[in-house]
């Protein structure tokens, strides 16, 4: 009809003079004469998708496809659309349609692979990829999507060298540099990764995701001002990205600046509700709010679990296992710790504790970087895997296909943790440790393992786990393998004066532990505070210093200092460790105690709050355990005072921990097993009185 292709003509003008809405008017108009015109609905999508209602857009580009069904214009146009709204299976198959029509399409056999790389099939990504390329081997996007799909594989050699071959294609292209940058920063290659986004940054000047991964390889360098700026720049360039916002609030975490996290974090979710590692960081902070109230943070547990977990986790699970009592087991332990880190003190004893008493342990580590420590873990394993480059479906199925009975999850919703596999129960049993200081929320996970002293009789009100109360302690301290011997002397006798430390992290120095600390500063006069966490020691980092000032405490009275090449001979400068007040220390109490230093705590009212507590019952020093912050000052004060009694605790306190349940690895494993058996036991009850499903 001459009048719709005059009135189609007619908003083509307009909508290219910048006249969107009398454009869809005309449109309209049109559609109502002559429905069965695809060029009508084609510029009905063009408007749509100008203004941002992409759902719109795809309905009308897709009438339009239905009324042409072999027009390149109409099926690319509603192929765009799709892919922009992430329906990428439905994407790929409009462009399966164009492809069937001109196989010889290079460009769009890539496109193709990007968009089944997006879907999660890497199979057909790369046969599509090898497709296009066949074809035309001077295009880079192909070379970069197999680079995706071969780190996938963690085949990394392979993936950079698709990445160099890209570069040589198109020395331009920035998503080839970005991708070899993020290959680098995966393998450690910290000055390698650094150059690839520095590169993008200059075909791409002030990129957000450049700047974000240049701050994420100086966060993995311990060099934590340096990656907040990055950040911070990559928030300002984008502020409506979401990931800026939630990399920032990790550096504010670990500079301690609790408030100021928690702002970004809960920024990050505004922006992007489904991002679950910012909503794993803002629980993380929530542990350490002291004046939060328990039940609030329960509930934003659950949600976590509500939002993220539950959807993953399958209506029935099956397993290919026997259901058998007495036949040994097999356990997962899933951590990024395995290394030298507070984690590796702790999981080191359960895995060879564990093989020693015949059970099968099969380690997957979630970290790229290897150390000495992760070769012990590696040798006393019966399997190891590195799983950090898995997607989480991949990980729960390799748990699955490895038969695992019983799963540790190891870090909670701390750095590195991989929630969303586990919500997937690839195992029957499922464990959480005690070194993530809350529960995970997560119905998924079956039991927690804490000490009797710890968890209180009320903690199962905030628990979505069910709670097994170790008799002793929740876990076994192995020093590392540093010669490193406790001062003969307290160190007051040559000072003249008493040093106090604490070395925990920043996030625990709360305004209450700022606030007693001075108190007993105050009650010792002349004394010192050492305090070392990362990036203490620069100028920035001053503010903790102003923080005890506030409490009348002279400046020359706190000692600050960095990360140190071993955590144990600081402590030869101290007599007495502080505990953060409701945060205590696990590891560096440890490290304190292990160094002959005696460690002052306050028993609080959450598991968090207690396990100095639990730590100076098991060498018998109950006596420097605090219930109130009067008597925490007491306890410290009259510590300091007497320096005699002060060398007597200090004279043994490496051997109190040599022969205490801290340290009694086969007391510990023993009592471990006996739970293990007890809560198969139970499983394979249930699954006696209710059998299920066969094991597919």
């Amino acid at each position: 009809m001459i009048i719709v292709d005059k009135l189609i003509g007619q908003a083509a003008t307009l909508f290219e003079q910048g006249d969107p809405d009398s454009a869809w008017t005309l449109c309209v108009e049109a559609a109502e004469l002559d429905p069965e015109n695809d060029n009508v609905w084609y510029l009905k999508g063009a408007i749509a998708s100008a203004q941002g209602r992409m759902p719109d857009a795809a309905r009308a580009y897709q009438k339009s496809v239905k009324l042409a069904s072999d027009s390149i214009r109409n099926i690319e146009a509603y192929a765009s659309v799709l892919s922009d709204l992430d329906q990428f299976e439905r994407a790929s198959r409009q462009y399966d349609r164009l492809l069937k029509l001109f196989p010889e399409r290079a460009d769009w056999w890539a496109i193709l692979s990007g968009l089944e790389l997006r879907s999660g099939d890497y199979g057909v990504a790369e046969a599509a990829a090898r497709k296009s390329i066949a074809l035309d081997d001077t295009i880079p996007e192909p070379l970069i999507n197999l680079a995706l799909v071969y780190q996938e594989k963690a085949d990394l050699d392979t993936a950079s060298a698709f990445c160099r071959q890209a570069i040589e294609c198109d020395c331009g292209f920035p998503e080839a540099h970005f991708t070899l940058g993020v290959i680098n920063l995966t393998r450690g290659w910290h000055e390698e990764a650094i150059a690839c986004f520095e590169r993008v940054l200059e075909i791409l000047p002030e990129d957000p995701e450049a700047l974000i991964n240049i701050g994420n390889v100086y966060r993995e360098r311990m060099e934590i001002s340096a990656a907040g700026a990055y950040y911070q720049r990559a928030a300002e360039r984008s502020p409506d990205l979401a990931a800026a916002h939630s990399n920032l609030g990790i550096v504010l975490k670990d500079q301690g600046k609790m408030d100021a996290a928690l702002a970004a974090f809960k920024r990050s979710l505004e922006l992007d509700p489904d991002n679950h590692l910012a909503r794993s960081n803002l629980l993380f902070c929530l542990c350490f709010k002291v004046d939060e109230d328990l039940g609030v943070v329960f509930e934003e547990h659950v949600e976590f679990d509500r939002r993220h977990a539950a959807p993953l986790m399958p209506d029935m699970p099956s397993y290919d296992i026997e259901v058998g009592r007495e036949r040994p087991l097999r356990i997962g332990l899933l951590s990024p710790d395995l290394r030298i880190h507070p984690g590796g003190h702790f999981y080191l004893p359960i895995v060879e504790g564990l093989v020693r008493k015949g059970y099968e342990v099969i380690c997957y580590y979630n970290f790229h970087a290897m150390d000495g420590w992760t070769e012990k873990f590696r040798s006393a394993a019966t399997q190891f895997h590195q799983v950090h480059q898995w997607s989480d479906g991949r990980l729960a199925d390799t748990i699955r296909a490895d038969g695992i009975d019983i799963l540790f999850e190891g870090a909670g919703h701390m750095s590195g943790n991989r929630l969303l596999a586990v919500a997937r129960k690839p195992a029957p049993v499922q464990v959480g440790t005690a070194l993530y200081p809350n529960t995970t929320g997560l119905a998924a996970i079956d039991f927690r393992l804490l000490d009797q002293r710890v968890a209180l009789p009320e903690a199962e009100l905030y628990h979505s786990e069910k709670i097994i109360r170790l008799p002793e302690t929740h876990f076994c301290y192995r020093p590392l393998d540093v010669d490193v011997a406790p001062a003969n002397r307290t160190p007051a006798w040559e000072n003249g004066y008493i040093t106090f430390g604490s070395f925990n992290n920043a996030i625990k120095l709360n305004d209450l532990t700022v606030e007693v600390w001075a108190g007993v500063l105050r009650e010792v006069p002349n004394s010192r505070l050492v305090l070392k966490w990362l990036e203490f020691d620069r100028p920035e980092a001053a503010v903790i210093v102003d923080r005890f000032a506030a409490h009348g405490i002279d400046c020359n009275r706190i000692i600050r200092f960095g990360r140190t090449p071993d955590p144990y001979t600081s402590y030869r400068e101290l007599d007495i460790c502080l505990d953060p007040i409701m945060a205590s220390g696990g590891t560096t109490t440890c490290d304190a105690l292990w160094m002959g230093v005696p460690v002052v705590t306050y028993a609080g009212g959450t598991q968090f709050g207690r396990t100095g507590l639990m730590h100076l019952s098991n060498i018998g020093l109950p006596q420097l355990v605090a219930t109130d912050s009067d008597a925490f000052v007491k306890i410290a004060a009259n510590l300091a005072r007497d320096l005699d009694g002060l060398e007597d605790i200090r004279h043994d306190l490496r051997g109190r921990m040599s022969r205490s349940p801290i340290m009694d690895e086969d007391r510990y494993i023993a009592f471990l097993d006996a739970e293990l058996r007890r809560i198969w036991e139970d499983w394979c009850e249930r699954q006696v009185r209710q059998p299920a499903d066969p094991p597919r």
